[in-house]
């Protein structure tokens, strides 16, 4: 028996997981150099003076430099500031926004292996300037300049024309790009119907880390950084506040695809939190095509962060810098071609929006989760029928 336990002992560390590593930043925000140590022992080279260092190491550990220490540990990429009384410890969002403060001191090339290269220059910025760049971070938080320059320096895509709706009168649709279609409509939601929507919904106080799908099942991915709930809509209650907006966001929705969205036995409106650093990389919605399959998307910005946040479109160079309340609708009815699109990095401030994935040919018979391989979702309102006269009817009716 003892010698099974040993057996048992040994194989455990075996396979232990291999210890944590990081890229830590060591920014030295002093006025003069500073000495500093890893795990109580290590002596890294000395710092100058508003100069930085990039290191590898192991965590967690505790940073000493200059009579001031922190505990250092996290995913990724870690910052460490040194200031003359304490230093403070950001994450790895917190490495990507000073890698594109720094950027938008450069005005180099996208050649990023013969100096002089814009990568290079970022890292001769980034942290006080640092001795060597880093390009596998580099494309992992921003992928190339082109990408970063789109999210953080062009200027909001242009309407390339604008027209009345018919759905929701008094409604002004400016189109952004003509196909596959993407239209944004400017004040669409109130800040008193956001709100109200986070006062009567309790699944909002239950906010975690958004998934993603794709691969038979939803999970977590740091490609989605956002705090996330699912609002399931009982449309037999047509004046509560969620089903009120996901009613009148469907009106409008079926306008611009063209074809009559059902409202039940759609996915959960998604709520989407962003607070500073936090984003949703490239990707796309849905293809289309097939009967259940997404085919539209819609978001409403309840808020609008200060700074950073837009959505683009990186395959068009498209951006959306979105105001309190606007809505943006894309399409993808015949495919995803042109549909890649991203939520750049919240700079300051931030971002909530409700999302809705529009699907043709659902009912409550044959549901939107009958088409993926995400398994059941539960929804007590899945049979619940919308019977309100459309958003139209009754707004003329209120004049």
């Amino acid at each position: 028996m003892a010698r099974n336990t040993c057996l048992l002992a040994a194989l455990a560390c075996a396979y232990a997981a291999p210890p944590k590593r990081v890229t830590l930043a060591i920014a030295n925000e002093r006025s003069d150099k500073v000495q500093c140590s890893l795990g109580g022992a290590e002596e890294l080279p000395v710092i100058p003076a508003r100069t930085g260092q990039l290191l590898e190491t192991e965590v967690p550990t505790e940073l000493v430099c200059g009579g001031v220490r922190a505990e250092i540990d996290g995913d990724g990429y870690v910052v460490a500031r040194v200031g003359d009384d304490a230093i403070t410890v950001g994450d790895a969002n917190e490495f990507q926004l000073e890698l594109s403060r720094a950027a938008h001191k450069c005005d180099g090339t996208s050649d990023f292996f013969t100096p002089p290269s814009f990568q290079g220059c970022v890292f001769r910025h980034a942290f006080g300037g640092v001795d060597e760049a880093d390009p596998r971070a580099w494309r992992l938080f921003w992928q190339n300049e082109a990408y970063w320059r789109l999210c953080e320096v062009a200027a909001p895509s242009r309407a390339v024309r604008s027209y009345a709706s018919e759905s929701v009168p008094g409604q002004v649709i400016e189109v952004l790009r003509e196909t596959p279609f993407v239209a944004v409509a400017r004040g669409f939601a109130t800040r008193k119907q956001c709100q109200d929507i986070v006062d009567t919904t309790p699944a909002v106080s239950g906010l975690g880390r958004a998934h993603v799908g794709g691969t038979g099942e939803t999970s977590f991915s740091s490609s989605r950084e956002t705090l996330s709930t699912n609002l399931d809509i009982n449309w037999n209650e047509p004046d509560a506040p969620v089903t009120s907006m996901a009613a009148v966001t469907v009106e409008l929705a079926s306008e611009l695809l063209g074809e009559r969205i059902p409202y039940e036995a759609q996915e959960p409106i998604n709520f989407l939190h962003y607070k500073v650093g936090f984003e949703y990389k490239p990707h796309t919605d849905g293809a289309g095509r097939t009967k259940g399959k997404r085919v539209a998307t819609t978001l409403v910005y309840c808020e609008a962060a200060a700074e950073g946040g837009s959505t683009v479109f990186p395959g068009d160079d498209l951006k959306l810098s979105p105001g309190e309340g606007d809505l943006l609708f894309f399409e993808y009815k015949n495919g995803p071609q042109s549909t890649q699109h991203a939520a750049c990095p919240v700079i300051a401030g931030n971002k909530t929006t409700l999302t809705m994935w529009h699907r043709l040919g659902v009912s409550a018979d044959d549901p939107w989760y009958n088409y993926e391989q995400w398994g059941e979702f539960h929804n007590p309102h899945l049979r619940s029928v919308y019977k309100a006269p459309p958003f139209r009817e009754r707004a003329r009716g209120e004049l």
